[in-house]
């Protein structure tokens, strides 16, 4: 009997654990948020509402460049897309949550609405802040504080025109 293997096993064993551990409470962490911050406008499993607010749930927006969603929760967004064929005119302002909460909802959207998985960290949310706007994004993400105002008014005017 090889007396070194079980130990070894055990070893990876706890590891395996370990890491499924932090990753439930990335997952959970991710979720709170999300449902303080994002459930209003993107519906509690990511549906979305009305032509304002895309669905986070298999969104193929998301899913053809994930970077996307990073950048458009520390960006904002602004103006029309297409998701999963619909097309949404709306706003987002950037989110005003700490590095670690968006990277936390990030992970959670990624996985739990079965946008390929993965997982995003404070130090890609920092990236993200400093990464300048491409070609392709300079028209959609927009400062936030230009947003501000849009966004009260057109939040309560969505909220009050919800089914």
């Amino acid at each position: 009997m090889n007396t070194t293997r079980l130990p070894t096993a055990l070893v990876l064993g706890c590891l395996c654990a370990a890491a499924s551990a932090a990753d439930n409470s990335i997952m959970t962490k991710g979720q709170k948020v999300y449902e303080s911050n994002c459930v209003a406008c993107h519906g509690k499993k990511g549906e979305g509402r009305g032509t304002m607010f895309p669905p986070l749930y298999r969104s193929d927006f998301i899913m053809k460049k994930p970077q996307v969603l990073l950048h458009s929760m520390v960006k904002g967004i602004n103006g029309t897309i297409k998701v999963n064929g619909k097309t949404y005119n709306g706003f987002m302002p950037a989110t005003a949550i700490s590095d670690a909460d968006i990277a936390a909802v990030a992970t959670y959207i990624m996985n739990a609405f079965d946008n390929g998985g993965g997982s995003v960290t404070e130090k890609d949310v920092k990236q993200a802040k400093n990464k300048k706007k491409t070609k392709q994004t300079k028209c959609r993400l927009k400062p936030a504080i230009r947003l501000q105002t849009a966004f009260k008014s057109n939040l309560s005017n969505a909220v009050l025109s919800a089914p």
